[in-house]
């Protein structure tokens, strides 16, 4: 769980990611915590609105390239801006 009080960069690595869904689901959950912060309007207390998170950053590796490709395409559909 994130801790309220922690304002800093979250960083995730996946080792041997294949078709990578634990990163997707994880930059997914990511995605869905920046969008509820960005509907706060005063960030007052943690009660009223959770302290947005600064930059995220999740690795996906792997070995093999054609594992990499698919790896890729998955990350291109799934988060198309990125």
């Amino acid at each position: 769980t994130l801790h309220p009080q922690v304002n800093a960069p979250f960083r995730a690595l996946e080792l041997g990611a294949g078709t990578g869904l634990a990163s997707l689901v994880l930059g997914k959950v990511l995605e869905r915590i920046r969008s509820m912060d960005r509907q706060c309007t005063e960030p007052v207390s943690f009660d009223t609105c959770r302290v947005p998170l600064l930059v995220n950053t999740v690795f996906a590796t792997d070995f093999h390239p054609s594992v990499l490709a698919n790896l890729r395409f998955n990350f291109a559909i799934n988060f198309p801006a990125a």
